[in-house]
């Protein structure tokens, strides 16, 4: 069965997943670097590339490339909560918290991802994935529900910056 197929069915079984059923799904779909290279794509408006390769009201499925040596911004994932495979490369995964004008403090731990390896991204969470290695990451997210209302956050030491320039 190709991937989108697998995918799909995963998908149109799921009702109000956790994030366990979240880790579940990914695992199951035992997806490979070869079958995901058509979805993957180069950075345009953002730093990493996204392709959606599954849709459901109950959740998505989205295939990311972050280029050697680049990090996402800050940010949160709104209303949903998520869980994500590496595919390929090295993945740094750094959690913050809010603070006082609701910019991103260092929070708890940076964890160093590797290929086969899963993250959790709990309902609430701040974090910032990075590509720390001279290759490409690639990795698997699934959300539920699909993204919306995702914010990101400048770190604290920026607004100081921000003052002393």
């Amino acid at each position: 069965m190709k991937v989108l197929q697998r995918v799909e069915k995963e998908l149109a079984v799921l009702r109000q997943p956790t994030v366990r059923d979240l880790r579940e799904m990914l695992s199951s779909l035992a997806c490979t670097k070869e079958e995901l290279a058509p979805y993957v794509t180069e950075p345009a408006q953002l730093p990493y590339g996204r392709h959606v390769i599954g849709r459901t009201e109950e959740a998505e499925v989205i295939v990311i490339h972050i280029p050697a040596r680049t990090e996402t911004r800050i940010h949160d994932h709104g209303c949903s909560a998520g869980c994500a495979l590496v595919i390929e490369g090295t993945l740094r995964n750094t959690i913050y918290r809010k603070e006082g004008r609701g910019e991103a403090v260092y929070a708890s731990s940076e964890a160093i991802l590797r290929e086969g390896q899963l993250m959790d991204a709990p309902y609430g969470q701040i974090h910032q994935m990075a590509n720390p290695a001279s290759g490409r990451t690639v990795s698997l997210h699934v959300y539920a529900p699909p993204l919306s209302g995702t914010k990101t956050y400048r770190a604290a030491e920026e607004y100081v910056l921000d003052y002393v320039i």
